[in-house]
């Protein structure tokens, strides 16, 4: 504020007022301006009713001049001066790749409802005052009304979403399979996140603008780690090559056997844990324990116990034990499983294992043998008879297994099969002769024909001496030279289909089994320690029996009056022994009912025809015949 001092003093006069020419003054003020506001408000109104439908002049939307356009003038003017706002294309880019969304699509354009309305109100406020002010300024200035962009929002956001969401993938975790007995990794794979609605929120922010150009956004990603890495799953992979990439040889001694990496491949595996994302190892014991007792099924040294022989005659001399050796299965397998679990860890990579082995003793010593040698006794004998003849090979088929049986020992409880012992039956040694087939009497050209003596005399040695009887039959028809109801068959029809005898020693001692060849005689005796049992023998209890006849057929394959027996007469009958053996002290050890049920055989005699006898074929009774010749 400017201040003044003057050097004088002036005296203050207050002026004398005249009361009715300053009413006079208010007055004319007042007149004067309602004369001005009557001719604002005139001047507003009618300027407005000149122009009511237009814009007024002065008036430009987004750069273009409106003054005087009517509505529809107005926008179609703005048409054809705006460019396009929807002619563009929004592009989205997501780490390397970029997809587009035409403006077109969410319906991007001018607001030109709101531009236009915002135009048509200037000037036309409802307060007069702001009114009149309103029109002032245009008249002046003129007014520009700014342009305005419009779209489809939920449009715009489904499709940038869309886009968005196709972008992002899960991670994939690395995974174990296994291939032909190899373990092979499937690799893993990164995961994206995207952030959805950043993106939705940058294309608003893109395309709020009246640019007609493309516009463009980069949508945020984060990659996403797997939860198991290729490299963490490689490594569970590469800790099994380690365990059976190489061979193994488990050795001692003079043994040796090589475990092929294929075959360690099939005792590994690897476990998912349950919580998943890792891998267990395991070594299987039992496949490992297999493969040990298969390879002792195949080294295992038997023990032999010391036995007897005979020498001079009957007299009984010890033949030494000899010691075994077997693989200890479960020491063998440890080292097996630990040398994998060594390979496993990675602290080492044994290709060597030690074969654990251990001593078998013999359940019979020779210092056991010797001492019982001066009770060895004979505990069972049976001798038949026969006639050497083409029945028996001239007695060649019973002296065969006769010899081959001399000399051989049965150790306790072990089984004692005819057929299985005497061993094949081929030619040579053996020979043809007869045989009982399908019940009747074949009688020649059977292999081994005749050595059912041999095994009847045995089975009633063994019977006799109270051992275990298994395997006993009796032939199709009585054969008068064994005991009723006491015969033994054996045969052999195929691989499937035979008869043997067999017996099991049951003693606590081995029993030395001596055979005796004669011409027309054969025995057996039977030597071991004796323990007390007995034996009693029931008389066979004869029942059913049918008497045979005996026929003469004549035939004109012989010369005429030449005879030719192809069938004995054999009587049929049913018999039951019952043995009954007990220990020392009494009681029953075996009770057997040896049952043999004999069919009834016709015998037969071919006879050649003299010219006027019956016709061949006809078959008449012996007694018949015979009286009549």
């Amino acid at each position: 504020m400017t201040t003044r001092s003057d050097p004088y003093a002036i005296p203050y006069v207050k002026p004398r007022t005249s009361g009715f020419r300053w009413r006079r003054l208010a007055f004319s003020f007042v007149l004067t301006l309602a004369a001005i506001v009557a001719f604002a408000a005139s001047f507003a109104v009618g300027y407005a009713r000149v122009h009511q439908g237009s814009v007024l002049p002065g008036v430009e939307v987004a750069g273009v001049p409106l003054g005087g356009l009517s509505r529809s003038e107005a926008e179609t003017e703005l048409r054809e001066s705006l460019p396009s706002l929807s002619s563009g294309d929004l592009v989205i880019s997501v780490g390397s790749t970029q997809q587009t969304i035409p403006y077109s699509s969410f319906e991007r354009d001018y607001n030109l409802d709101y531009m236009l309305d915002s135009a048509f109100a200037l000037g036309r406020n409802p307060d007069f005052v702001q009114q009149i002010q309103e029109q002032l300024r245009i008249l002046v200035n003129g007014v520009a009304v700014g342009p305005q962009v419009t779209w489809n929002n939920d449009a715009l956001a489904m499709q940038v979403a869309a886009i968005a969401q196709a972008a992002q993938r899960d991670p994939i975790s690395a995974s174990i399979q296994r291939v032909d007995g190899r373990y092979v990794v499937s690799p893993s794979s990164d995961g994206l996140s995207v952030d959805v609605a950043g993106a939705v929120a940058d294309a608003v922010t893109a395309v709020n603008n009246t640019s007609p150009a493309d516009s463009a956004i980069s949508v945020h990603t984060a990659v996403v780690p797997p939860v198991v890495s290729t490299e963490h799953a490689q490594a569970a992979v590469d800790m099994v090559e380690r365990v059976v990439g190489a061979s193994m040889t488990v050795s001692a001694e003079d043994l040796s056997t090589e475990i092929p990496s294929d075959v360690l491949r099939g005792w590994v595996h690897l476990d998912e844990t349950a919580a998943g994302g890792d891998w267990n190892l395991t070594v299987e014991r039992s496949p490992i324990e297999q493969f040990v007792n298969n390879y002792a099924l195949q080294t295992n040294v038997q023990p032999t116990n010391a036995t007897f022989t005979f020498v001079s005659g009957t007299d009984v001399q010890v033949v030494p034990s000899v010691e075994g050796r077997a693989t200890d299965v479960e020491t063998t397998t440890n080292n097996i499983m630990n040398a994998l679990q060594e390979r496993a860890t990675g602290g080492s990579d044994p290709t060597q294992v030690a074969l654990a082995l251990a001593p078998v003793a013999p359940a019979l010593t020779t210092s056991d043998a010797r001492a019982i040698a001066s009770r060895v006794t004979k505990i069972g004998e049976w001798t038949t008879k026969f006639t050497p003849s083409a029945l028996n090979g001239e007695g060649v088929n019973i002296q065969i297994p006769t010899s081959i049986i001399n000399g051989y020992v049965v150790e306790p409880g072990q089984l004692f099969d005819f057929l299985g012992v005497i061993g094949p039956i081929t030619s040579p040694p053996y020979t043809a002769g007869a045989a009982i087939v399908h019940g009747h009497t074949v009688l020649d050209g059977v292999l081994g024909g005749g050595m059912c003596s041999c095994s009847t005399t045995l089975f009633n040695a063994a019977m006799r001496a109270g051992l275990d009887i298994k395997a006993r039959r009796n032939h199709a028809y009585y054969i008068s030279r064994y005991p009723v109801g006491l015969d033994a068959t054996v045969w052999i029809a195929s691989a499937n289909s035979k008869q043997t005898m067999s017996f099991v020693n049951d003693l606590e001692y081995p029993i030395l089994i001596k055979g005796i060849n004669k011409t027309g005689e054969v025995t057996f005796e039977l030597y071991g320690v004796p323990d007390g049992r007995t034996v009693q023998l029931s008389d066979p209890v004869v029942e059913n029996q049918k008497t045979a006849n005996d026929y003469y057929q004549y035939t004109n394959d012989l010369k005429p009056g030449q005879q030719n027996r192809v069938e004995f007469q054999v009587d049929g009958f049913d018999s039951t022994v019952v043995r009954t053996v007990r220990d020392s002290a009494g009681n029953v050890i075996h009770e057997d009912t040896f049952k043999s049920k004999y069919k009834t055989i016709d015998g037969l005699v071919l006879v050649g025809r003299y010219a006027g006898d019956p016709p061949a074929g006809t078959k008449v009774l012996a007694s018949v015949w015979k009286a009549q010749h």
